[in-house]
């Protein structure tokens, strides 16, 4: 009987074997073994595993370096964990076996039982989901390569279920125990709107109109002063119907379904409940009540909520733009001495914080049942990402100058090779979104303008 491994990425990556932690001393072993987690049961070739563990510059001794490694990581957690296929290695990991299944696991579970109007169950399917967490995840890595956007990735998780735990806990009405929670929550997270929305609610419903609605003031201050946008028009909606006092914003009242995505990919993306919480206050937004999309709807329908997804992603890639145009020139202002690496990189944060707010706002885009439009949007949160990376790279650079001026070959070279790389996401997702784009006779794009 082959012995029961257990694997932990939801804080420091660790491996046990029949309850015992796995020594796994040194930095590399460690780091392969998060990334084959990462690719669980997929093959992950040599070049890609080299090119994590060491970037753009790695040692001659690499690929040898890589042997040892894996030597070492099929000692501690058996030769048959690890397996060899070209191009690459594939890491064994069994159902129940790794931490972030068992969180999917219990999220998804959760956000079906909200939609199906059981809170208390929810609550406590996402509650068991959260405890599984021991702190940042991957944060051991943070000088790796790969580490950066895998961390973000599953921290956005994390922070999702949070959501979905609050809506569960806010439909049940514990709103006046989770003011203090949600005002640390916002503090920590100031760009996510859901987290605005969930305070504002409590807080009305806690009987404080007033707190709620400066609740809502400092939000409008916050994206205005820092991102140069204006609230959603859901928080609008909702700080008029807390003007107005509206009776569906009361526990129980005003429920409704709302679509959102959650997975890493198309195959994953399915119907959920926001729950009678933050619901309500979308209730007001809209009378349309969204609701599961089935393949056997009238092609005029299918047609017209196309058509406003690919709207919608236009917009996107049209604040994108202007993000590539601020990015490029803070770059150039440094190098050519017009700016200081310092407001250079002070500039390049803005930037980072705006595209990040605008992926979230991206994530929450309702998907028609189209595997065109799935596919456009898997594709274009990892170019989103990707490109996140590379500019990372810039101010990484910048912080690193105390003088102006062009930069040396190393720094080029590092910052050329993150580009191409988003650069190759970026064509990918186009090849999919410009023929959608072409039919309902909306501009198409390249990669250098977004």
């Amino acid at each position: 009987m082959a012995p029961m491994v257990e694997f932990s990425v939801l804080g420091p990556v660790e491996a046990a074997v029949e309850g015992r932690t796995v020594a796994l001393a040194a930095e590399k072993p460690r780091a392969l073994l998060a990334i084959l987690l990462l690719s669980r049961n997929r093959v992950v070739s040599v070049s890609h595993l080299i090119d994590e563990l060491w970037g753009e510059a790695p040692p001659e001794t690499a690929a040898k370096a890589l042997q040892v490694y894996v030597s070492q990581l099929r000692k501690a957690i058996g030769a048959d964990r690890v397996v060899t296929r070209p191009p690459g290695y594939s890491l064994r990991v069994d159902d129940g076996e790794l931490d972030l299944d068992r969180f999917e696991r219990l999220v998804r579970e959760g956000r079906e039982l909200l939609a199906a109007g059981d809170a208390e169950p929810a609550a406590e399917r996402l509650s068991g989901a959260l405890e599984l967490w021991r702190g940042p995840a991957l944060a051991e890595f943070a000088a790796e390569p790969f580490a950066r956007d895998a961390g973000a990735r599953l921290e956005e998780l994390r922070v999702a279920a949070l959501e979905d735990r609050i809506d569960a806990d806010l439909t049940l009405g514990r709103h006046t125990g989770l003011v203090s929670e949600l005002e640390e929550l916002v503090a920590r997270n100031p760009f996510r709107e859901r987290l605005r929305a969930q305070l504002m609610l409590a807080l009305y419903r806690s009987g404080r109109q007033a707190d709620a609605l400066d609740a809502y003031r400092r939000t409008r201050e916050t994206l205005v002063g820092e991102l140069g946008i204006e609230p959603g028009a859901e928080l609008q909606e909702l700080e008029r119907a807390i003007l107005r006092q509206d009776r569906s914003l009361d526990v129980g009242r005003g429920e409704r379904r709302a679509e959102q995505p959650y997975g890493r990919g198309p195959a994953t993306r399915r119907p959920l409940a926001v729950g009678a919480a933050v619901a309500v206050a979308l209730a007001v937004v809209t009378a349309a009540t969204a609701f599961a999309l089935t393949r056997d709807r009238s092609s005029a329908g299918g047609n017209s909520e196309l058509r406003t997804f690919v709207v919608k992603v236009e917009n996107f890639l049209g604040q994108s733009r202007e993000g590539r145009r601020d990015v490029a020139a803070a770059v150039g202002g440094a190098y050519e001495c017009t700016l200081s690496p310092e407001a250079a990189a002070l500039r390049l944060d803005r930037v980072q914080r705006n595209r990040q707010s605008l992926l979230q706002q991206l994530a929450a885009v309702s998907v028609p049942d189209n595997e065109r439009a799935l596919r456009a949007l898997d594709l274009l949160q990892k170019a989103g990402h990707a490109s996140i990376a590379a500019d990372w790279r810039y101010r990484d650079w910048l912080r690193g100058r105390t003088r102006c001026g062009p930069p040396d070959r190393g720094a080029l070279r590092a910052a050329a090779h993150a580009d191409a790389r988003a650069t190759r996401a970026k064509r990918q997702f186009l090849a999919t979104f410009n023929p959608l784009a072409r039919r309902f006779g909306e501009r198409t794009w390249t990669a250098t303008e977004f």
